[in-house]
């Protein structure tokens, strides 16, 4: 481990602003004894510097998003985003929007922004499609413009935008075991209608009810990965092909580990995924090769969400530890630096002994 650090709550979601990470943690404020809160910290070549904010909330922060142009972030807290605007010194935040949605029974389960449209999705499995209107680094509303109350019949846990020429369509994973995608580029009648849907069941053969607990999205490749498990057991990544919107095609899967995964991301270069799983451990997979170039048990609980930073991989876990792991690329690289190392030593041994036995004469050097 390269490095670990106690932030006393319990860390629900990190997001990176350029080199500042956000970190969403709480534990119910008072009444539990665990502060809810908001911590920036200055991120610096292979470790987490030092903190620049650290600003208490009445609500846990459960999912960050946000707009690095703008220097916004989000979060979720109960049926509300809050939309905070970082200073330029990155020493302070101030909330300049708050969005709440109705009923209060529907609880938010994450979201998602690119340019001017926001997603949600409740854990009722509804999928709303929002408007945000600019002024300069100000939001001065954000309006309604579709929705699907029955997207999906549990609740959605990852959505991604994607783009087709001038078509723009929503991707979704949720608790139902689907993927859905929705066209969205022109809502008529404020739905937001299906376009074509996937599932686990096409890639692997099973009989228990797998939820798709996690999506990212290569925009440019029309790739997709999914993690997928049961509520218990093992858990799966699965390739996509999305290249055709109306028939998803999986390409492979890889079993990941025997416990549920909770969270993953793509390295900046798109070549490797970090993945963090409900016993301590992450893992490292060769994205293009769909191969696991390994993996490290580094907690006892749950590492609630993971963030790749350069060749790092930063996780946030339930027992309140931040920690910094380098990314392990595969065992060849482990093995060629073994026996290069082996060798350097034998080398200079071998050196020693010829010259201790007057074999090898200083002006020979």
């Amino acid at each position: 481990m390269h490095q670990q650090m106690d932030i006393e709550s319990p860390i629900f979601s990190l997001y990176i602003i350029q080199d500042k990470l956000i970190v969403a943690c709480g534990g119910g404020g008072k009444k539990f004894g665990k502060k809810n809160k908001i911590i920036v910290y200055k991120l610096l070549p292979g470790y987490i510097g030092q903190t620049l904010i650290e600003k208490e909330l009445d609500d846990i922060p459960e999912y960050i998003e946000g707009i690095p142009s703008k220097q916004i972030f989000c979060y979720i807290t109960k049926n509300k985003i809050v939309f905070n605007s970082l200073s330029n010194d990155y020493k302070s935040f101030n909330t300049i929007y708050t969005l709440s949605t109705n009923p209060e029974d529907n609880l938010l389960n994450c979201f998602t922004i690119k340019d001017d449209l926001l997603a949600l999705g409740d854990d009722n499995g509804a999928l709303t499609l929002f408007k945000i209107n600019f002024n300069n680094n100000d939001i001065l509303s954000v309006d309604e413009i579709a929705s699907n109350e029955n997207a999906h019949f549990k609740g959605i846990n990852k959505i991604a935008f994607s783009s087709r020429n001038k078509n723009k369509f929503l991707i979704t994973a949720s608790g139902d075991g689907t993927c859905k995608i929705f066209d969205i580029s022109n809502p008529s009648d404020k739905i937001i209608k299906m376009n074509s849907f996937f599932s686990f069941r096409q890639s692997l053969a099973e009989s228990a009810n797998y939820f798709m607990r996690d999506l990212i999205y290569i925009n440019e490749k029309h790739i997709a990965y999914t993690i997928q498990s049961p509520r218990d057991g093992k858990s799966f990544l699965t390739k996509w092909d999305l290249s055709n919107v109306n028939s998803a095609k999986p390409i492979e899967t890889l079993e990941l580990s025997n416990v549920p995964c909770c969270s993953f991301d793509l390295s900046q270069n798109k070549q490797y995924l970090g993945i963090s799983d409900k016993e301590g451990r992450i893992i490292f997979v060769d994205a293009k090769n769909m191969k696991i170039t390994g993996w490290k048990k580094i907690g006892e609980q749950m590492l609630k969400h993971c963030k790749f930073y350069n060749n790092y991989l930063i996780t946030g876990s339930i027992d309140y530890m931040l920690r910094i792991n380098k990314l392990s690329t595969s065992f060849c690289s482990k093995l060629f630096k073994f026996i290069f190392y082996v060798g350097l030593i034998l080398g200079v041994c071998y050196y020693v002994y010829l010259k201790k036995n007057k074999l090898i004469n200083e002006e020979d050097i």
